[in-house]
């Protein structure tokens, strides 16, 4: 899998369960320290995340990323 659809599809997991648990843009921001807008260009995807900035969004629905190490390459 591509690593920038790997992000797209985590940062819809986030999105869809920021839903889930009705808070807004501005409660993960207040949680996680990330200004707003940086939140919503995240959500948006005009900006590529950091892993740290990925765990932090989780944390604050009480998530966690899970990564794998593999060996091999992928086709």
């Amino acid at each position: 899998i591509d690593l920038s659809l790997a992000a797209v599809i985590v940062i819809e997991q986030l999105v869809a369960e920021r839903h889930r648990q009705g808070k807004t843009q501005q409660d993960i921001a207040d949680i996680t320290g990330i200004l707003p807008s940086n939140v919503a260009r995240l959500e948006s995807g005009t900006r590529v995340p950091t892993l740290v900035v990925l765990q932090k969004y989780a944390s604050a629905l009480g998530k966690h990323i899970e990564l794998n190490l593999c060996d091999g390459t992928e086709d």
